[in-house]
């Protein structure tokens, strides 16, 4: 069979907003190229180097039937972009099109995945095997299905304050799940209720279905960020983008109870006094900053 492949030429901080726009015009599978697979060996099989130069940009590849109306998948994603650039850098955006062959993107990309271990959870791919060990919090994930997959800077700093603030008995909200993991890490690591929301009705089936794999009961419906919700948690997680979690720090008291806790990441370093900003404005209290790379992670109180 052959398929579309769509190649959008972007930068880091844009990877998971265009990978959404991607699945939600019907793609069946997205491959992200970045810098990862550098900074991050330990996370991958043996690579040479010397196939992935060092580059300022990235590229998100979408693969579509062959069957698709390609003229007008091409306007609207080039509409999606035009939208996307009033509130993201989404770099040059420059989209290639070509035509491969199943065979060439449907597994190849598997094995550039091995288990990820973030301090005691194991994020591992759902075609490998792992031992079992207690001593570890293991999530079964597809890194081809959604967006969080935990080899990525902001979601690894979600994952290690997770594991510092959830206890047992909380009630937890996950503000733009994306394929779960936070949720899902949440969850295992004891939490009473989870409540997992996204804007996109893609995510929502895939975090659905990670939940599935992972044997935990969680919520998950589409919201638009916190309206409509009226149930207040112990601490609310957002990895998102700087915009939307300053727009986020507004209404986040709204659903945080008393001395409730707001992990919020997916900020790039650039951004981090804006957001700083947006919470004092808001009566938030930052109990922590962390940074990883170019990304920060900022912890703060109702």
């Amino acid at each position: 069979m052959k398929w579309f492949e769509v190649a959008i030429k972007t930068v880091e901080e844009a990877e998971d907003a265009i990978s959404n726009i991607l699945y939600d015009l019907g793609a069946n599978g997205v491959v992200i190229e970045d810098n990862e697979i550098l900074k991050y060996p330990n996370s991958w099989d043996y690579i040479d180097e010397n196939q992935f130069p060092k580059r300022n940009f990235a590229v998100v590849r979408a693969y579509f039937p062959e069957s698709v109306n390609i003229s007008e998948l091409i306007f609207n994603i080039e509409e999606r972009l035009k939208d996307a650039s009033q509130y993201l850098n989404i770099g040059e955006g420059e989209i290639d099109i070509s035509e491969v062959d199943e065979k060439d993107w449907a597994n190849e990309w598997k094995k550039y995945y091995k288990p990820v271990e973030i301090g005691n959870i194991v994020i591992v791919p759902s075609w490998e095997n792992y031992p079992n060990t207690k001593d570890k919090t293991v999530i079964k994930l597809d890194p081809g299905m959604a967006f969080g997959t935990g080899t990525h800077e902001s979601t690894m700093l979600c994952l290690e304050a997770i594991q510092r603030y959830v206890k047992a008995g909380f009630d937890v909200i996950d503000i733009g799940t994306g394929s779960g993991i936070l949720a899902i890490a949440a969850k295992k690591l004891g939490a009473n209720r989870v409540l997992a929301v996204d804007i996109d009705d893609v995510a929502v089936k895939v975090a659905r279905e990670n939940a599935a794999l992972n044997n935990v009961e969680i919520e998950i419906r589409q919201n638009d960020l916190v309206f409509g919700i009226e149930e207040k948690f112990d601490i609310a997680i957002a990895n998102i983008i700087a915009d939307i979690i300053i727009k986020l720090a507004n209404d986040i008291k709204n659903v945080l109870k008393e001395d409730g806790l707001f992990i919020s990441s997916g900020i790039i370093e650039d951004r981090l006094d804006d957001v700083l900003k947006s919470f004092k404005e808001n009566s938030l209290e930052v109990v922590e900053i962390k940074k990883l790379n170019n990304w920060c992670l900022v912890v703060a109180r109702k």
